[in-house]
């Protein structure tokens, strides 16, 4: 047994959910909600339910699991059906949606979903409808296929910080808040050793 405070340094940046999934012999997805499961105060909506377990899912069969957990752990605190309309209001779950039908023009700075990928920056030339976004599933496969190839081109190694802000202070201060999210997993995941 590990103990609460250390988490295996061997295991490789990104992979500490995979790790865990595999030595307990439990599903990512399960390992990957239990951990959100204990930074969340509020209990989740039950129509929320099936979108988080699908987020969890789409999440595990990315190469990074980790780093999802870590947005939605900073951007949403797992929340679904969450919108953040001009960096001032914020509407969820059925007001959310409503917001999200009547559409968007291009140019609305709106954050959507649980990893609240930005209408304007990444969404409104995507093709697809902002009430999509609000999806787990489509979330992640949208950050993970759409957005990380342009931000790692662009930005290198410092994509994350670019998934925030090209402002060079603010995306350094993401960073450090998704840094410190990284280690709160794993010291959650420490306990489930």
């Amino acid at each position: 047994m590990i103990s609460i405070d250390a988490f295996p340094t061997h295991v490789l940046e990104g992979q500490a959910i995979n790790f865990v999934s595999k030595e307990r012999k439990i599903p990512c997805h399960s390992i990957f909600l239990a951990a959100a499961g204990k930074v969340t105060s509020q209990k989740l909506p039950p129509d929320e339910r099936i979108e988080i377990l699908e987020f969890a899912k789409a999440a595990c069969r990315t190469k990074n699991p980790d780093i999802i957990w870590q947005i939605a752990h900073v951007e949403s605190s797992f929340k679904m059906k969450v919108i953040l309309v001009e960096g001032k209001n914020i509407l969820t779950g059925k007001n959310a949606e409503v917001f999200l039908k009547k559409g968007l023009a291009k140019d609305k700075n709106v954050d959507i979903g649980p990893l609240q990928i930005n209408w304007r920056a990444n969404g409104a030339r995507s093709g697809f409808e902002p009430i999509e976004f609000m999806s787990g599933d489509f979330s992640v496969n949208f950050l993970s296929n759409r957005i990380l190839k342009g931000y790692v081109k662009s930005c290198g190694n410092n994509w994350i910080n670019c998934y925030h802000s090209y402002n060079e202070d603010r995306g350094r201060s993401y960073r450090i808040k998704i840094q410190s999210s990284g280690l709160r997993l794993r010291k959650i995941l420490s306990e489930f050793l």
